[in-house]
């Protein structure tokens, strides 16, 4: 069944319930990992169009936006791990199983803090270019080397671009509860009895990149995430929300940005009202209380 455009939702009649320790607002902070996954000339004849900075403009490796790929992986991830480790803040890594592969070091912190592993496909590849087929084995071989990896399949799938295919695909795999390929809400709902967990494009790190360049400093995107989170927790106090607030390792990883993070943490963990966990916590809590 090819995708369908939902404009009603919930049309405003929201379903009657508290998270789990009669919380208002659930809080996801997800971690994007794809640094080794990304595109690569020499790997892929395709020259990464994402960074620091804009690409270079032949086709050729483009060596300056590959060290800033492997600052994701030799430092970036590693400030974030341990802050957050720290604080006993249990996160959404959503991660390609190459990244992981890349950095095993890595990958056991995640595991072995209690940290969810959501799959972020086999390489750090737009899914719009391929036919059902192709995104069918590309998905495929994500879970199998993320269950090599960790030990575990995963429970959720992000893709970097779906296709109108691509909840048909998940749906036709036994591990996954969740899909976080929307922005269409804030709430978590149905669709052809797969859940989906909406995602956020604008509470997101990765407009300080090129060619986005929408924040320039850590300041500009803390208050952004303060205001999303200040909205929602008011709307909260009447009728429950999620919350997603998006990093990725190699930008908010580096020092001039990663204070962004940590005020935000600091920030909301004064209130006592809020769960922040994982998603596939939210996922099961869902299921559990509202799949007919």
């Amino acid at each position: 069944m090819v995708y369908k455009r939902d404009f009603t939702g919930y049309h405003n009649d929201y379903p009657d319930f508290k998270w789990p320790g009669n919380k208002n607002l659930a809080v996801s902070l997800v971690f994007n990992y794809e640094e080794g996954s990304e595109h690569s000339y020499n790997r892929d004849k395709v020259v990464e169009s994402i960074g620091e900075f804009l690409p270079v403009d032949v086709n050729r490796r483009d060596i300056g936006n590959e060290t800033v790929y492997e600052y994701g992986q030799r430092s970036g991830i590693w400030r974030i791990l341990n802050a957050i480790n720290s604080r006993n803040i249990k996160a959404t890594f959503f991660a390609t199983a190459k990244a992981l592969e890349t950095n095993m070091y890595a990958t056991k912190n995640i595991i072995e803090n209690g940290h969810e592993i959501c799959d972020h496909g086999y390489y750090w590849t737009e899914l719009y270019n391929m036919d059902y087929s192709a995104e069918y084995n590309e998905i495929k071989n994500s879970i199998d080397l993320i269950e090599k990896l960790t030990g575990k399949k995963p429970g959720g799938f992000y893709a970097r671009e779906p296709t109108e295919n691509t909840v048909d695909i998940l749906s036709e795999f036994g591990n996954f509860i969740y899909d976080s390929d929307s922005y269409a809400d804030d709430l978590p709902f149905f669709y052809n009895r797969l859940l989906i967990l909406p995602y956020t494009p604008d509470a997101n790190d990765f407009h300080f990149l090129s060619p986005m360049n929408r924040f320039s400093t850590s300041n500009e995107f803390l208050e952004y995430l303060i205001d999303t989170f200040n909205t929602l927790h008011d709307e909260a106090q009447k009728q429950p929300k999620m919350m997603t607030a998006a990093f990725h390792v190699r930008v908010t990883g580096r020092p001039g940005r990663f204070p962004a993070l940590i005020k935000f943490i600091d920030y909301i963990t004064k209130y006592d009202d809020i769960w922040i966990t994982t998603r596939e916590e939210i996922a099961k809590f869902w299921i559990k209380n509202f799949k007919d």
